[in-house]
């Protein structure tokens, strides 16, 4: 038996170069960039997701279920979506809080963790007063360096 035709790709597509495997972890290191993870939801992004769509399937079912008001079918619609949304929202809200209350104790931690290595990369101002008595004088300006210079100067 004959072996079958070697099949060639039609694509005009150009072929993207060979990889030569996987990078190394110095390479790796060099490149990456440092992320964190938010795992808590975003509250004002969840309540208006439930709002936008609960006014939706309000104005829908205002929308198509029966009028027997003498307003229009618009305006029944939007009054509907809007009572609607409105508990949309509240729900939302109420699962947003739960699942923040649910996240663990080990994130919580952590942030803590990053918050104080935050403040200790900041570099250390001294005497504590530098931001009350302006800027500082520089070596032998003046008493406070030396309590015996002051005698000497006057």
């Amino acid at each position: 038996m004959q072996a079958p035709p070697r099949l060639v790709p039609v694509s005009d597509v150009p072929h993207r170069p060979e990889s030569e495997g996987t990078p190394s972890v110095e390479e790796l290191d060099r490149i990456a960039v440092p992320a964190s993870i938010r795992r808590a939801p975003r509250f004002g992004r969840v309540v208006g997701t439930g709002a936008g769509g609960g006014f939706a399937v309000g104005f829908l079912c205002g929308m198509i279920l029966p009028n027997s008001t003498g307003l229009g079918r618009a305006t029944v619609g939007i009054l509907v979506g809007l009572g609607i949304g409105l508990f949309g929202g509240l729900i939302a809200g109420v699962i947003a809080v739960g699942l923040d209350r649910r996240s663990p104790a080990y994130l919580k931690a952590a942030r803590e963790r990053e918050a104080a290595a935050s403040a200790a990369a900041l570099p250390e101002l001294g005497d504590g007063d530098a931001m009350t008595n302006g800027p500082r004088a520089s070596a032998g300006d003046g008493p406070q360096d030396n309590p015996g210079q002051r005698e000497e100067r006057q």
